[in-house]
């Protein structure tokens, strides 16, 4: 008997395993689009921690000049450099605010983050209850994140 020697893959073969890492690299990019916007959501959750500590710190040394007509009380852009200053080497881009509401007769100091991407603000929309988001300027907003996101400063 003859034996036949391959050398080498069949087409088929070949058109089996290409097909194999198509759908795994698929699902890779599917999974890697993910995992994109929960660090991009928990980044935005550290940048508004760290203005918060900023605003707070800022309020504490500054306790006694603060009135509400002065700009720095409603955080006028003059006075976010002053703001920022507390935050050291951490750098915030445009797209972050630092406000202030009067609720129910008291004024709530907030910071914000706006102009968020949809699938960010699922992720941020899933994570705040438990770390403290809302989705307008009241500390009582339950509703669904969309476009901006607040963190409660005061």
């Amino acid at each position: 008997m003859k034996k036949s020697m391959r050398k080498g893959f069949t087409l088929v073969e070949l058109l089996i395993v290409i097909v194999v890492i198509g759908i795994l690299s698929a699902m890779m990019m599917l999974s890697s689009t993910e995992a994109v916007s929960s660090a991009k959501a928990a980044d935005i959750i550290s940048d508004l921690r760290n203005l918060k500590t900023a605003a707070l710190a800022w309020y504490a040394d500054n306790l006694d000049k603060v009135d509400k007509k002065e700009a720095g009380y409603t955080f006028a852009d003059a006075n976010k450099a002053k703001i920022f200053k507390y935050l050291g080497t951490v750098s915030v881009d445009s797209n972050y605010t630092l406000e202030t509401k009067t609720v129910n007769g008291t004024d709530e100091w907030y910071v914000g983050r706006k102009n968020l991407d949809s699938k960010v603000a699922e992720k941020l929309d899933a994570r705040k209850s438990s770390v403290g988001l809302t989705t307008t300027a009241k500390s009582s907003d339950t509703a669904a994140i969309s476009g901006t996101v607040y963190m409660f400063v005061k």
